[in-house]
């Protein structure tokens, strides 16, 4: 499981008003929420308030897991958070939830990590301040993204888009921010996608 944190980061706050046509156009993704993956109480004495004006996109840095389900992933990532430890050479303190906002597994489905109301966490250079973490699984230097994971992701950048007004030149990856190959240079090409189709919607 340490694998999984390896790339980690933040991420989310308010809907943005009814009106809004892009946010209309997108509605809300399916999403697993914390309490269908038996989320523990979060400890917010160890996290910082933030109002997203960013999304990061990560890999796990870990290879796909199909035969573990996401609600075991998602336990698992918060039993690591919750403890100090190493990550690689790297020491990681007591983290107060998830590090992530969102994780999307292999099959495509999302699991709801932090409130977005919380910056996440990470043992890395990145500063987490004001930016929706979203770590996709797999080692995207070796793999391929699932077909599920590709969809997943553009459905639900940009829902998280439309739903905070952010441009799709606030779209990046850990490695636009960090000495990092993170998210993998097999996933990058579909975050130009995904740019592009959040300019598309937002030019409505």
């Amino acid at each position: 499981m340490r694998a999984l944190i390896f790339c980690a980061a933040v991420l989310a706050f308010s809907l943005a008003p009814p009106g809004n046509q892009a946010f209309a156009d997108n509605p809300v993704p399916d999403i697993v929420p914390r309490a269908a993956w038996g989320a523990q109480s979060p400890n917010y004495a160890l996290m910082h308030d933030q109002k997203p004006t960013e999304i990061i996109i990560h890999h796990t840095a870990n290879r796909q897991q199909r035969r573990v389900s996401l609600e075991a992933k998602m336990r698992g990532l918060q039993e690591f958070a919750f403890k100090p430890g190493r990550v690689g050479f790297l020491a990681k303190t007591t983290w107060g939830d998830v590090p992530y906002h969102y994780y999307i597994d292999v099959s495509g489905r999302i699991g709801e990590g932090r409130d977005l109301s919380f910056a996440g966490d990470s043992v890395t250079a990145l500063d987490n301040e004001d930016r929706i973490q979203v770590a996709v699984e797999g080692d995207f230097e070796r793999e391929q993204p699932s077909q599920a994971e590709a969809e997943s992701l553009t459905r639900l950048v940009t829902w998280l888009a439309a739903s905070y007004g952010i441009p799709a030149s606030a779209i990046s990856g850990h490695g636009d921010f960090d000495q990092t190959n993170c998210p993998g240079k097999n996933l990058k090409p579909i975050l130009e996608e995904i740019r592009e189709a959040v300019r598309a919607i937002q030019a409505r």
